[in-house]
C-alpha cells in the first residue's frame, strides 16, 4: 500500500470539480466527468470468495487473531460502509471485516471481500474518514484485481524465497508510516500472508488511490482525508 500521492490525486480531483463549476454548461455536456478505471468491476466470485475464506485462517494465525474491544463494531462498520462504495458487493453483508489484535501497522484486502486493519494502523488513524480512507485504498486494490495481476508475475517459490524479504525490506527503509508497513512485513513468514501482502506496482498504487478517493466521496467522506497519513 501507498498512501504518497493519496493528497495530490485528491487535491486534482478538487481542482477538477471547481474548473467544472466555471465553464458553462454546454462545456460541462460535452465533456463528462472521467471515472476511474475499474470503478465498475465485477462482483465477487464464488471462486474469490474460496480463495478469500482460505487464506482468512492463515492471516488470522499470522497477524495475532481477531482484536475483541469495544471499536471492534465501529472498525467494522467504517470498513463495509467503505467498501460497498466498491461495487464489489451489493450490501455490506457481502463484505468480512477482520480488526486484527497486531501491534504492527498494516491493512490490507483480500479478494473474496475480506478486509482487514490492524489495531495499531487503526489507533494511529487522526479521524473516522482517514481510516476509512486507509480502508478504500485496500479494497480499490481488490477491485482492481491487482493481487490475481502480481501472482501471475510471480511463482510461490519467488515469493516465499524473494519478493517478500526485498519488498519488505525496501519499504522498510523509507521511513514514516510506509517504512513501519514495510518493517512489519517482514515479520511474518507464512506464505498467504506474503502473498497477499506484498508490495503493488507504482501504477496498481494509483488506481487504488484514485478508487480510494473515489469512496470516500461516495460516503460522504472527505476526500482529502489522507492527506496527512
Amino acid at each position: 500500500m501507498r498512501f504518497g500521492k493519496i493528497f495530490l490525486a485528491a487535491s486534482a480531483a478538487t481542482l477538477t470539480i471547481g474548473l467544472a463549476n466555471v465553464a458553462g454548461p454546454a462545456d460541462a455536456a460535452s465533456k463528462p466527468a472521467k471515472e476511474p478505471k475499474y470503478s465498475n468491476p465485477a462482483p465477487i466470485s464464488a471462486k474469490e470468495k474460496q480463495q478469500g475464506a482460505e487464506a482468512h485462517k492463515e492471516i488470522l494465525t499470522e497477524f495475532g487473531g481477531a482484536y475483541e474491544a469495544p471499536q471492534t463494531a465501529y472498525v467494522q462498520r467504517v470498513a463495509k460502509k467503505i467498501a460497498v462504495q466498491s461495487g464489489l458487493g451489493n450490501a455490506e453483508s457481502d463484505f468480512t471485516v477482520t480488526f486484527l489484535n497486531s501491534s504492527v501497522n498494516n491493512a490490507f484486502a483480500l479478494p473474496g471481500g475480506y478486509i482487514y486493519i490492524t489495531r495499531q494502523l487503526a489507533g494511529l488513524c487522526n479521524s473516522e474518514a482517514e481510516m476509512a480512507g486507509v480502508l478504500g485504498h485496500e479494497v480499490g486494490h481488490v477491485a482492481a484485481r491487482h493481487s490475481a495481476k502480481r501472482q501471475k508475475q510471480a511463482t510461490i517459490a519467488n515469493i516465499i524465497g524473494v519478493l517478500a524479504t526485498i519488498g519488505g525490506a525496501a519499504i522498510g527503509d523509507n521511513g514514516g508510516l510506509a517504512g513501519m508497513l514495510g518493517s512489519g512485513l517482514k515479520n511474518y513468514s507464512g506464505t498467504v500472508a506474503q502473498l497477499f501482502t506484498l508490495s503493488y506496482s507504482r501504477g496498481q498504487e494509483e488506481e487504488a488511490d484514485d478508487l480510494g478517493i473515489r469512496y470516500l466521496s461516495k460516503a460522504g467522506y472527505d476526500p482529502t482525508a489522507l492527506s496527512s497519513m
